[in-house]
């Protein structure tokens, strides 16, 4: 006897659009779950300043971000070079999971040493974050994203340009009227919020 010998018209009508509208949220828990897994698959590299002292909202994005699912490091700006390392073996080792490096001071302008070198390297770099670079350079070709939050107050802030092939995403956010200085930028909790919901923007893609 067929599907519809069994059921009233009405009754089949209610049952298949039942089960069509509970597709959709059956799907939505997997995206998160597949979100949630590429959050823990992100590097997230992230370098303080002059002595590891001034940088400290370094550290206190790192727990943000280790509180929303990433693994996130902090380093001193020196370290760079061992940073490029790390993630060279990682790829090596397979891992292709996303790549993200920030730098507050002398750490951004390290930010612009681990894109480059990795553009040597041919590893991609998904967002690249600064703030109030000494020296910013151009924007290599293998980063998706960049964001700069930059302040003139202090005479160090300045706008980042992108370099030769690149065809992502820059993003020049000027502080300076704002009245908030180069020991500063780095740690107030809105731009905290902006990085980490831009990166999850970008991972969820």
């Amino acid at each position: 006897m067929g599907l519809a010998m069994k059921f009233p018209r009405a009754a089949l009508a209610a049952v298949l659009a039942l089960a069509f509208f509970a597709a959709p949220a059956d799907a939505q828990p997997r995206r998160q779950d597949e979100t949630s897994q590429k959050q823990a698959q992100t590097q997230v590299y992230l370098m303080r300043g002059l002595f590891g002292i001034y940088s400290l909202g370094m550290d206190s994005l790192a727990q943000k971000l280790q509180t929303n699912g990433y693994r996130a490091q902090v380093y001193g700006y020196e370290s760079w070079n061992l940073i490029v390392q790390t993630i060279h073996q990682n790829y090596e080792g397979g891992h292709r999971g996303p790549v993200v490096v920030i730098g507050h001071s002398l750490g951004a302008n390290a930010t612009f040493d681990v894109a480059n070198e990795l553009q040597k390297r041919q590893i991609p770099v998904l967002l690249g974050v600064i703030f109030d670079a000494t020296e910013p350079r151009q924007v290599p070709a293998n980063v998706d994203t960049f964001m700069n939050f930059f302040s003139t107050k202090d005479g160090f802030g300045k706008r980042a340009a992108p370099g030769p092939g690149f065809a992502g995403v820059l993003e020049n956010h000027d502080l300076s009227a704002t009245g908030i200085d180069h020991v500063s930028i780095d740690e107030l909790d809105p731009f905290h919020k902006m990085i980490i919901g831009r990166l999850t923007q970008l991972v969820s893609r």
